[in-house]
């Protein structure tokens, strides 16, 4: 007999355990699973590409070599450049002085991120003496750089983390309302200096897409009967997939009623387009809440799946949608069940979503996984 806490997912049973760390792995994948979180990393990287061709690995180790009374004087040296661009680049209203007590604050207070990355630009002469002409140009590189790809990576990692405390706050609820909605946009936005909390204040449109979103003074009352069809018509008829004594036949037809449900609030959710930004992430993580409450497993639209996705909301097309989602969703409960079967390991640190370990996921981990998952789909 299942114990009280089991989790039933497709059918499969999983203990509470075993579901927590896998949701968690799911989430990891997800969190990244949008083009504009997928866009923001590839900034990044691109950023993190051009300051590699400037590094000198030959030099860094040059000056790992030194003693220890070398090091401190170049990275005095190293400091002072660094903050002389900031005073030039107008990063902070200080007026400059020969103190170094000012430097090393100005430096701590605006610079401490070059510090992984500053001893790579040094340069040495042919006599391997420390050369400070040929740094301070070779600093001026890393300058036109380094800022960018700290805003850049910011705002990619500000934005994966966003998309998961929004998806924990859906988790965390029972029947999602329009205030719940609302709420979950404004996490997903949270990162965004530039974010409208609410229903969008200016028309948006949808890229390439043959139809026109909702005017904005029209949204509150598309979003109230979204809802309402939501609750009295969408799939009322619905039985349940996991009726004992029921035909595979049947199990599989009822299963895809609730897809189909699901498409159909998606679809016309976008359609609405309610928000200023962010419509596709918070929509994503409504229709994965739902997915995961109805007992089935949670699905991930990858950048590659762009298109077809956007031409399922395009032509409403809401068999074409619920089949893709069907099959996703069927996938990723294989995926789950071969690895609990495979002899699934979790610990206490696997089992908390908010550990740090999955708050630092490498990106090109979680990339992997969509490109894993998304082969394995199709």
């Amino acid at each position: 007999m299942a114990k009280r806490d089991d989790i039933y997912i497709g059918g499969q049973i999983f203990t509470y355990e075993e579901y927590e760390y896998l949701l968690n792995s799911f989430k990891a994948g997800f969190s990244i699973s949008s083009l504009s979180i997928e866009k923001a990393f590839e900034e990044q990287e691109d950023y993190e590409y051009q300051l590699k061709q400037c590094w000198d690995d030959e030099s860094f180790n040059r000056y790992q070599q030194l003693f220890l009374t070398e090091k401190k004087q170049i990275r005095e040296i190293l400091h002072q450049i660094i903050v002389f661009y900031g005073s030039k680049m107008g990063v902070f209203s200080d007026k400059l002085t020969d103190n170094p007590k000012q430097i090393d604050r100005l430096y701590n207070e605006y610079f401490s991120y070059f510090e992984a990355y500053i001893y790579h630009f040094i340069k040495f002469d042919e006599a391997g003496n420390f050369d400070k002409v040929a740094t301070y140009h070779n600093l001026r590189e890393l300058f036109q750089i380094l800022p960018y790809l700290k805003q850049s990576s910011d705002k990619a990692y500000g934005m994966k983390m966003d998309n998961l405390k929004a998806f924990d706050y859906a988790m965390s609820l029972g029947e999602i309302t329009i205030s719940d909605v609302i709420e979950i946009n404004k996490l997903v936005n949270a990162s965004d200096l530039d974010r409208v909390d609410g229903y969008k204040v200016t028309n948006n449109d949808i890229l390439n897409a043959s139809f026109t979103p909702v005017d904005k003074e029209n949204v509150p009352t598309e979003m109230q009967k979204l809802f309402a069809d939501y609750r009295n018509n969408f799939g009322m008829e619905i039985k349940d997939p996991y009726e004992l004594n029921i035909s595979r036949v049947e199990h599989l037809k009822r299963c895809y009623e609730i897809f189909k449900r699901e498409a159909l609030f998606h679809i016309r959710f976008e359609r609405i387009h309610p928000f200023n930004d962010g419509n596709g992430r918070t929509g994503r993580i409504i229709m994965n809440h739902n997915l995961l409450k109805a007992g089935l497993a949670p699905v991930i639209i990858p950048g590659i799946m762009s298109d077809d996705y956007k031409g399922y909301i395009d032509r409403v097309d809401i068999d074409g949608f619920a089949k893709y989602l069907f099959n996703s969703s069927s996938q990723q409960l294989t995926n789950w069940t071969s690895l609990v079967t495979a002899g699934l390991r979790v610990n206490k640190n696997n089992m908390n979503p908010k550990n740090e370990k999955l708050a630092k996921m490498g990106t090109n981990n979680a990339k992997q996984l969509i490109k894993t998952m998304s082969l394995l789909m199709f």
